[in-house]
């Protein structure tokens, strides 16, 4: 196991290594401000509380894109995927990366033949949460997990990865599972549509044509996330592209897309961006103008 500490003292990036047998790294834990790891292990980004990453990454057909995904949501992005990790904070993100032959071992002894993992760039998963969360505040202390503890852990999560983010059946990396594409889209069109609106999780079933607990649990397989958080990340997006390219009322803004108050349209969009409304909408427009 080795622990190494970067000298630039701007970006610090740390992390612990468990090699296998044959001398290669099986697990790695790391946590820094700015982190760029090599393609061929599968790692899983956890955002450390009331801080947010922003994820660059390619996918298959060579297009770049961006996520930034914020507590409580979690990134998991399997082998084959450059990516690199900017933080809001120094050790305010925490990547565990296991490497994809480690992975196939511990699930074919538990599950049978492993799965193809499916990126998921802002996954609701309280797993992934808890045992992150607990991970980056002993790093944050100086306690460093050592190889007796890190490796089990990690074949714990290898196991939960198959289980919830393994693709059903051949495919491009990323398509969705779970509820039927035709049934996912009217939903999510319900949902644009109905944005100012409060929306129950019971009608987009009824959208569905589904029972409740049915549509909740192939809804989160499909998206990644419960009905509930991708309907208010919905509303987040919606009101950012408000801020960035309008120039309406903060007010006007919070009830075209849902929220019942300033307030708590002040306090979303704070946890999800980092910064007020106002501001939010002040650093657009310097970004625009520079």
């Amino acid at each position: 196991m080795a622990f190494e500490n970067s000298d630039d003292s701007r970006e610090r990036d740390e992390h612990i290594a468990v090699d296998g047998e044959d001398g290669r790294a099986v697990v790695v834990l790391g946590f820094g401000s700015a982190l760029n790891y090599a393609p061929e292990m599968i790692a899983v980004l956890v955002p450390g509380e009331g801080s947010g990453l922003s994820a660059s990454y390619r996918t298959e057909d060579g297009k770049e894109r961006r996520a930034f995904v914020r507590a409580p949501l979690v990134a998991v992005i399997p082998p084959g995927q450059a990516w690199h990790l900017q933080c809001e904070q120094p050790g305010g993100a925490l990547v565990l990366r296991i490497a994809p032959e480690f992975y196939a071992q511990q699930v074919r002894a538990a599950l049978g033949e492993p799965p193809r993992l499916v990126a998921r760039y802002a996954a609701f998963d309280p797993f992934i949460r808890e045992l992150g969360g607990a991970l980056l505040g002993e790093l944050k202390v100086g306690r460093l997990p050592n190889a007796a503890y890190l490796e089990p852990l990690a074949g714990v999560m290898a196991i939960h990865l198959a289980r919830h983010y393994g693709a059903t059946g051949p495919g491009p990396a990323g398509a969705p599972c779970g509820l039927p594409a035709h049934r996912l889209k009217r939903v999510q069109a319900f949902v644009n549509e109905h944005l100012s609106e409060v929306i129950h999780v019971d009608r987009l079933a009824a959208e569905a044509h589904m029972s409740q607990f049915h549509f909740a649990r192939m809804f989160k397989q499909a998206t990644g996330q419960p009905p509930h958080l991708y309907v208010l990340m919905q509303r987040v997006g919606h009101a950012k592209a408000l801020l960035r390219g309008s120039d309406l009322p903060l007010m006007d803004i919070a009830a075209r897309t849902g929220f019942r108050t300033q307030g708590h349209f002040t306090s979303v969009i704070r946890r999800y961006t980092g910064l007020t409304p106002r501001a939010f909408r002040l650093a657009c427009r310097a970004a625009q103008e520079a």
